[in-house]
């Protein structure tokens, strides 16, 4: 009787979700267009759609040039919360940068309740003051007695399980050994050379004992962190793997630089596991939003995807999947001529799809969920292992009609 946990969910080798800032989003039709182009096949005004899963960002009080939830019309925020409630939208990009007081946090924070699914996933934004960390993003969200404090509120509810501090690897596939063969770029050997020794020398600060980059000596996306008023968080980091270094083609107007055949090749050989740090909302231009280059890299993306190598998921769904595996634990039982495997989580619903077990007989197998039955078994053939696997089916997300 042989039993093991497959890394991600049949018949993936590696999974990646795009987590996009929506600073300098120029207005709704682009915010809005970008998701239905990633998220859907139909035709869009950036071109015909590459089918992913991809979620978005939002925040409150900013300039007038910036997309935001307060800057829309009704319009606009009905369709933002279709989006929430879809999981589309599954990050909270700080409250804004003119939220700096306990009343506009609160009201603001109110209107994202309403609906029937809620914002998980917190990212710090800028030097914005409600942000989380007050050491690289400078923010006093979680400084007791600040004027912009709110981790009370927001993160000790349990709302917000899920935060983002600043911190950003330019290696690209975590949970992985490091590994910058993909950021070496022949026709800028220089830039490319500097951006690896930058990151080389992280790591090397970790493991002295730096905390800022503890992250990257362990290259895990996820880990267990605490806020400043001593709030237990999952913290995650991000990844830019651009040969001019985690500041360099972060926006829509630069992501064929990082949609690369060799970045995603990394990602499926390392079996690596990323966020992508972007901001999609940073285009070409109003007009012109993404140049070909940018849908091929897309494209190339979608590829990748649909041909079972790269599960692409929202943010929300790739942490609470990480999160998931690292908590769970699993005892096998033998009765009779079947095997029954007790799977123990403090996790539900969502976060269990794609769960994937390695079994000899998969036919035979009995998976009890916290001691109860669960009987939606997926029963998968062997594998590029040669092993067969019992899985709880990952069902893709449901993007709501938002046509304008």
């Amino acid at each position: 009787m042989s039993v093991s946990l497959r890394k991600y969910p049949y018949p993936y080798h590696a999974m990646l979700a795009i987590c996009s800032d929506l600073d300098e989003t120029p207005n709704k039709e682009i915010y809005f267009e970008t998701a239905r182009y990633l998220n859907t096949t139909e035709e869009t005004s950036l071109g015909k759609g590459v089918g992913l899963e991809v979620g978005n960002t939002i925040y409150f009080d900013m300039p007038e040039h910036n997309f935001s939830y307060t800057n829309t019309d009704d319009d606009g925020r009905q369709k933002i919360h279709q989006l929430i409630d879809s999981g589309h939208i599954d990050c909270l990009h700080s409250f804004g940068d003119f939220v700096n007081d306990r009343a506009l946090i609160e009201k603001h924070w109110n209107a994202i309740q309403a609906g029937k699914k809620k914002i998980e996933v917190w990212v710090d934004h800028a030097q914005a003051t409600t942000n989380l960390d007050n050491d690289i993003m400078q923010g006093q969200g979680a400084e007791i007695g600040k004027p912009a404090y709110h981790s009370d509120l927001t993160v000790q509810s349990g709302m917000l399980p899920f935060i983002w501090k600043g911190r950003v690897t330019s290696c690209v596939a975590q949970n992985a050994k490091r590994s910058y063969q993909a950021l070496f770029n022949k026709k800028q050997i220089k830039a490319s050379l500097k951006t690896i020794a930058l990151e080389f020398a992280k790591g090397w600060f970790a493991r002295l004992g730096n905390t800022k980059y503890a992250m990257h000596k362990d290259n895990k996306v996820l880990r267990k962190s605490k806020l400043v008023d001593g709030t237990e968080v999952n913290e995650f980091m991000r990844c830019n793997p651009a040969w001019g270094g985690i500041s360099c083609f972060d926006q829509a107007r630069g992501i064929h630089h990082v949609l690369t055949k060799e970045v995603l090749d990394t990602l499926v050989n390392k079996q690596g596991c990323s966020i992508l740090y972007s901001h999609l909302g940073k285009v070409y231009s109003t007009s012109e939003p993404f140049h070909q280059c940018t849908r091929e890299a897309f494209e190339l993306l979608a590829s990748y995807h649909n041909n079972h190598k790269i599960l692409t998921a929202t943010t929300r769904r790739l942490l609470g999947y990480n999160r998931t595996i690292d908590d769970l634990s699993f005892i096998t039982k033998v009765v009779g001529e079947e095997i029954h495997l007790y799977l123990s989580t403090s996790y539900s619903g969502e976060d269990l799809q794609g769960l994937t077990f390695y079994v000899e007989e998969p036919m035979q197998v009995k998976l009890y969920i916290n001691k109860l039955l669960f009987d939606e078994i997926t029963y998968n053939p062997p594998d590029m292992t040669g092993n067969a696997s019992i899985s709880i089916k990952w069902r893709a997300l449901t993007f709501p009609n938002i046509k304008n």
